[in-house]
């Protein structure tokens, strides 16, 4: 009921607004400037970077909301599970926080996301040392997202290294979507808008709720997207928006991987004493202005965003109830222009991010807040600058030169301290610059290669520095010495379309250093981040989309995976041990069957596979899963669908992914880190577009 009272008060502060399509010129306002490219194998909606650039060097993909049609979709990791390179791990089910990575990129980060950037329209969703909170996240309520892969799109993440998530535009037409789950989930969306070239609006928005599959795993959330936008002049357009969302559920805490396996809806007695349960909520509101140029594009935005998290964890960290405000700006400027009988490409951006964040830590006292046992305020900060050129030697030929100028900053102070040294106070600030350097090359017709190189620098987030010590009642927070962390990554790739059939194919090789690992001891209590020696992270990336039918009825096959390889080198401690958390191999592949008539059919599966290691040490590991799903389902014209999904069809028992990693599992068995995977559900929903 709070997450309802919640949508419709938003909705209520908007202007009203009639039903209509905003033009054509509003549908390219806020769309994420050059430099971005769709990969055909995984589009679904409009390419990014509507500049007529075309193709450059980089790992990229778009998912359109084409993608997420007629599946019930619920979590960041089911709207994104078709991206090659994106390592998307659900927690315990419903739209709870997922674990997300790139690449290895913040693979362990806990309890808020790091190691990659989480973008709308260009502008920073996280706070300023780059975490954020995914379960405030609904994918659906924007036209798509752009995922660029690596450190080579530093420009648009300078201060993330495995790249980033970009929003793009709200919901766009007029739409109602009801759906009805088991464990008794239900969820609502719609979308609505009106305007015409020289001013309009649109509004996406979305309630849903979820009993959750194990003892004390409820959840409830409401969101809401809106931008207005109004012609200025000829060429320029002034567009605002607005994000906001509120969150609340239960977490039912890992288990050991014996009860995983045969418990799997079953909780701790810790969590049945403590009562875990986190309530958070986002405000997001942006101004941004683009003006068209004669070869290229003026684009200048900030936003302001307030967060507020209240996580009560299990008693061995106690509560943590923060409030955070943040500003960001950007400023981008695009130019072609033509010298020597070369054209160049000429892009040059600034951007930064400023924010403070309150944090109050107290005691967990068998699921109420005691004793307070720290205070502190964070100050953060990130601001890059960054220039590029791409030039074409030859139409069918482009070589690719930039450098990224970027500085950071993070200071804690400790407001209750008492007499003598603080052990939580500390200061970081750094300046790096980072190149990058990429070919790319179309030798015929439906087919682009590329290689390239870069480096990417990211400092330690607030959650890396501090760490919870003792032992409860007698819980300390203190901060420790991070180094910010450091890759350059070589990469090579394919990507084409041959009658039926669009493929893309990346292998990359990354060397890291200073590494920010988050660990903990084998009772899984935090023992705080460090800095590892060398790393290597490596892979490889393909997808594939094959219509393999296309009479009237339409029989389509998609497929993406990723095969990862992320361990250290040669650590004096580890070894070559693998990095805690990496499944070796990802993928996802889906069967889609369409009736001329109307009726749709499609099967569908979702695995990981090798032995997944939770601890650095590589004592304690889990194995893979190969998840089943089918779909049916019948759309009138374009106005109505009708269709009914099923998740782990064969009620499989599996292990989602882990409660963060361990340095070394001392007593494997006795270890609860491990978060079981849902059971078989059911999910119904009607679709109406008017």
């Amino acid at each position: 009921m709070r997450a309802s009272r919640l949508l419709l008060g938003l909705v209520a502060a908007l202007p009203g607004v009639a039903r209509g399509a905003p033009g054509a010129d509003a549908a390219e306002l806020l769309v994420l400037p050059p430099w971005v490219v769709a990969e055909p194998a995984e589009t679904s909606g409009t390419p990014a970077g509507g500049d007529g650039f075309g193709f450059t060097p980089g790992s990229t993909s778009v998912v359109g909301r084409g993608a997420w049609a007629d599946r019930g979709v619920g979590t960041v990791a089911e709207a994104l599970r078709g991206v090659p390179g994106l390592i998307a791990q659900e927690s315990f089910g419903g739209f709870e926080p997922p674990r997300l990575s790139i690449r290895g990129s913040g693979l362990a980060s806990t309890p808020t996301a790091r190691g990659v950037a989480l973008l709308a329209d260009g502008l920073p969703l996280a706070r300023a040392d780059g975490s954020f909170h995914t379960g405030l996240f609904d994918p659906q309520l924007y036209e798509q997202l752009e995922i660029c892969r690596g450190t080579f799109h530093a420009g648009g993440a300078p201060a993330e290294l495995g790249g980033a998530f970009n929003a793009t535009a709200v919901a766009a037409g007029d739409e109602l979507r009801l759906e009805v789950a088991d464990f008794q989930g239900w969820r609502g969306l719609f979308s609505t808008g009106a305007g015409s070239p020289e001013a309009g609006a649109q509004v996406a928005g979305s309630v849903a709720s979820w009993g959750g599959y194990r003892v004390h795993s409820g959840q409830e959330r409401a969101a809401l997207n809106a931008r207005a936008w109004w012609r200025l002049a000829a060429t320029t357009t002034l567009g605002l928006s607005f994000y906001g969302a509120r969150a609340g559920y239960e977490v039912p805490g890992p288990l050991t991987l014996a009860d995983a396996m045969s418990r799997p809806r079953s909780v701790s007695a810790a969590v049945t004493r403590d009562q875990p349960r986190r309530d958070a909520s986002l405000a997001h509101l942006a101004v941004q202005v683009e003006s068209s140029l004669s070869g290229g594009k003026l684009t200048a935005g900030f936003s302001v965003q307030r967060l507020h998290d209240d996580f009560r964890q299990l008693q061995a960290n106690g509560e943590s109830d923060g409030t955070s405000d943040d500003l960001a700006g950007r400023l981008v400027f695009t130019d072609r222009i033509v010298a020597g009988g070369v054209e160049h490409h000429l892009q040059a951006q600034g951007s930064f991010s400023i924010g403070r964040n309150a944090v109050d830590r107290s005691l967990n006292a068998a699921g109420a807040r005691g004793a307070e046992f720290a205070r502190v305020g964070l100050r953060g900060g990130n601001g890059a600058v960054s220039v590029e050129d791409l030039v074409w030697l030859q139409k069918t030929l482009g070589v690719f030169g930039g450098l990224n100028a970027g500085w950071s900053s993070r200071d804690i102070e400790d407001r209750l301290a008492t007499a003598g040294a603080s052990l939580t106070a500390r200061s970081l600030h750094q300046a790096e610059i980072a190149p990058r350097a990429g070919i790319q090359w179309a030798p015929r017709a439906g087919l682009s290669l590329f290689a390239d190189a870069s480096g990417g620098v990211e400092a330690p987030g607030f959650d890396d520095l501090l760490a919870v010590s003792g032992a409860a009642p007698n819980l300390r927070l203190r901060s420790h010495a991070l180094n910010p962390q450091r890759a350059t990554t070589v990469e090579a790739g394919a990507r084409g379309t041959r009658g039926a059939l669009t493929w893309n194919l990346v292998a990359y090789h990354g060397w890291w250093r200073d590494e920010i690992l988050p660990l903990a001891d084998a009772a899984g209590l935090p023992r705080g981040s460090v800095n590892a020696a060398r790393t290597i992270h490596q892979g490889v990336e393909a997808a594939i989309r094959w219509r393999l039918l296309d009479a009237g009825s339409k029989l389509t096959l998609g497929a993406a995976g990723s095969w990862n390889d992320f361990r250290f080198a040669d650590d004096p401690v580890f070894g070559r041990n693998r990095l805690a958390g990496e499944p070796p191999c990802t993928g996802s592949a889906d069967l889609l069957f369409e009736q001329r008539a109307g009726w749709f059919v499609a099967v569908d599966t979702v695995w990981t596979a090798g032995r997944t290691p939770v601890d650095q040490a590589n004592r304690l590991a889990y194995g893979g899963a190969v998840l089943g799903g089918a779909r049916v389902g019948w759309r009138w014209g374009k106005t109505a669908t009708v269709y009914v999904a099923a998740r782990n069809l064969f009620d499989q028992r599996y292990v989602a992914s882990t409660a963060g990693v361990l340095d070394v599992a001392r007593t494997p068995a006795a270890t609860a880190i491990f978060l079981p995977g849902v059971g078989r559900s059911f999910t119904g929903g009607i679709d109406y577009r008017w």
